[in-house]
């Protein structure tokens, strides 16, 4: 059995981070248990330690909890979707907030720096992310920690293959700080592009407005490690306008649109050989 721990999960939550989580258990988890973090209990994790276990967001779990895991879990894997060892998940809105971010060398961010060592597999979204952490948290160049990238379901690829494409510029309305709405209103307005804000609505509606539309506009205001809306716009051919927020906007394989689907199965077959050993021919 594989444990799966996160803080939400697609059917709580459609975010990001949720469905990347998703599209790796539709392709190849036969036998696991979801588990939300903020149940994860210490006698769980003294029951099921010699699982397989793999978590995305844990910033529900217990601290007690998770000492409890580094000292009796044998085999686990991390999927790091942003930057937990701060306390605002990222480093630019505390400083923003607070002044300073002391996180990397405070009590919570030891305990993830541990966390993260002791851990089978460390994966990073972008390559640019994986290199902040090995700035913070030098250590972990022992921990295997390979660049997976945001994964997208088979249902989904086919979905957003399905899709017309025409003319217009997204916005992405969100209330996350990081996400950049009112820089990208500002943006559209200074430049006099036509724009309109998208939130609130279903994954497949919102593949469908990116489809009919020109573009997407996405400005984070701090790192975005590998925001799959643009991932998303690119497969479906709309115009990019990001900044250096974009952690993957660099990248090799996000510069065509060819290579992004080659890339994205090569990133999911890596993933099942190094976090759960499988043989990848019938995946």
């Amino acid at each position: 059995m594989i444990i799966v721990v996160a803080d939400a999960f697609s059917e709580d939550y459609i975010g990001g981070a949720e469905l990347t989580t998703d599209a790796l258990l539709s392709y190849g988890f036969n036998n696991y248990k979801k588990i939300h973090s903020h149940n994860l209990t210490i006698t769980q994790v003294k029951t099921l330690c010699n699982e397989k276990w793999v978590f995305g967001n844990f910033s529900g779990i217990h601290k007690s909890v998770l000492l409890e895991i580094v000292k009796t879990v044998k085999d686990y894997s991390v999927i790091e979707y942003d930057y937990k060892f701060c306390i605002y998940r990222l480093e630019s809105k505390h400083i923003k907030i607070s002044g300073a971010c002391d996180c990397a060398t405070s009590p919570h961010g030891k305990l993830v720096g541990l966390f993260y060592a002791k851990a089978k597999n460390l994966f990073f979204m972008s390559l640019n992310q994986k290199q902040e952490y090995k700035k913070k948290f030098p250590f972990l160049e022992k921990v295997e920690s390979p660049v997976l990238s945001s994964m997208f379901s088979k249902t989904t690829l086919e979905h957003i293959n399905s899709l017309d494409i025409s003319n217009k510029n997204v916005i992405l309305q969100s209330s996350s700080w990081v996400k950049g709405t009112s820089e990208c209103v500002e943006f559209a307005k200074k430049n006099k592009l036509d724009y309109e804000l998208v939130g609130g609505i279903s994954h497949k509606k919102m593949l469908k407005k990116l489809a009919s539309s020109r573009g997407l506009i996405f400005l984070p205001s701090g790192y975005d490690t590998c925001p799959r809306i643009t991932i998303e716009a690119k497969l479906l051919e709309c115009e990019l306008i990001l900044n250096e927020n974009v952690q993957h906007k660099n990248e090799p394989w996000f510069q065509k649109k060819e290579k992004i689907l080659p890339y994205l199965e090569k990133q999911r077959k890596l993933f099942y050989k190094k976090c759960l050993d499988y043989n990848l021919s019938k995946y």
